[in-house]
C-alpha cells in the first residue's frame, strides 16, 4: 500500500470535517462540561488574579452555556457577558490585539477550526507518526503560506512566527492533538507598544464516536508586555462528562 503524503493526509483531515458535520446535521450531538481555569500574574510572578468558570458545551454550533462562575453560580449578566466574549472570539484567529488579553480557549478552538477549513493557507510536512490514546496518529508540521493570507495583518505576522505541528489519527483523519507555539517574540502587537514573548498552546481533542471528536484538554503559556508591565497568563481546560443528546 503506498504511504499518504502529506497534502493527501490534510485533504482528508478537511473531508473529514464535512464528515463530521453530515453527522451533526444528521442529529447525533453530544453536550459536556468544560472546566476553565485561567491565572494572571505579574512580572515577578505573583498571582494578581485567578478566574474559574465551568461552561455546558456542546459538539455542534450552538454557543456554550455558562453554569459557574468563579465557583459561585453566575448572575444573567456575567450569563451574557460571556456569551458575547464567545461570539466575538468567533469572528477572530488569535485574540485581541493586547497580548495580556488572549483568549486561550478560543484560540485553541480556531486554531483547530483554521487548519481544518483553511488548509490551503498552510503548506503541510509529514514529520513522522506517533500514538496518542492508543490509536496511530500521523505527525504534520504546517507552515503557514504567506501567498494565502488572511484579511487581518495581525494574524498573518503570528501565524509567520507560529510553528504548528498536528497529529491526525490514521484511522478518521481527525485532530488528535495540536502544538502551537511561537519561535520568535513579536513586538508592536496590534499597534500598542507591546510584545508577546512566549505563546505556548497544546489542545488534546476526544473521540466520542465515529467522526465525533471534541476539544478535551487545553493548555496555554503567554508571556507578553503591554508598555513597561510584563505578565503572564496560564491557562487549563478540560472537558468531562461527555454525554449524547436524545430526542
Amino acid at each position: 500500500k503506498t504511504p499518504l503524503s502529506a497534502k493527501e493526509i490534510a485533504d482528508r483531515m478537511r473531508e473529514s470535517e464535512k464528515i463530521r458535520g453530515e453527522i451533526t446535521e444528521a442529529g447525533v450531538v453530544f453536550e459536556f462540561e468544560r472546566d476553565i481555569l485561567i491565572q494572571h500574574f505579574d512580572g515577578k510572578g505573583n498571582q494578581k488574579r485567578r478566574q474559574t468558570r465551568r461552561f455546558q458545551s456542546f459538539t455542534d454550533n450552538r454557543d456554550p452555556v455558562l453554569t459557574m462562575y468563579d465557583d459561585k453560580d453566575p448572575t444573567p449578566v456575567q450569563v451574557e457577558k460571556e456569551r458575547k466574549k464567545i461570539r466575538e472570539n468567533q469572528v477572530k484567529f488569535l485574540g485581541g490585539g493586547n497580548p495580556t488579553k488572549a483568549n486561550a480557549h478560543g484560540d485553541a478552538d480556531l486554531i483547530l477550526r483554521q487548519i481544518e477549513r483553511y488548509g490551503d493557507r498552510f503548506t503541510p510536512q509529514l514529520i513522522g507518526e506517533e500514538i496518542i490514546r492508543e490509536r496511530p496518529a500521523y505527525i504534520l508540521q504546517y507552515l503557514f503560506n504567506t501567498k494565502q493570507k488572511f484579511e487581518d495583518p495581525l494574524v498573518n505576522l503570528i501565524l509567520k512566527h507560529l510553528m504548528i505541528k498536528v497529529w491526525i489519527d490514521k484511522n478518521e483523519f481527525q485532530i488528535a492533538k495540536l502544538d502551537a507555539e511561537l519561535m520568535n517574540p513579536l513586538f508592536a502587537i496590534g499597534g500598542l507598544a507591546a510584545k508577546l514573548e512566549t505563546f505556548k498552546l497544546t489542545a488534546h481533542q476526544k473521540r466520542l464516536t465515529a467522526g465525533i471528536w471534541a476539544d478535551w484538554r487545553v493548555t496555554t503559556h503567554i508571556r507578553g508586555r503591554v508598555l513597561w508591565e510584563w505578565s503572564t497568563i496560564h491557562f487549563r481546560s478540560e472537558s468531562t462528562g461527555f454525554k449524547q443528546l436524545r430526542d
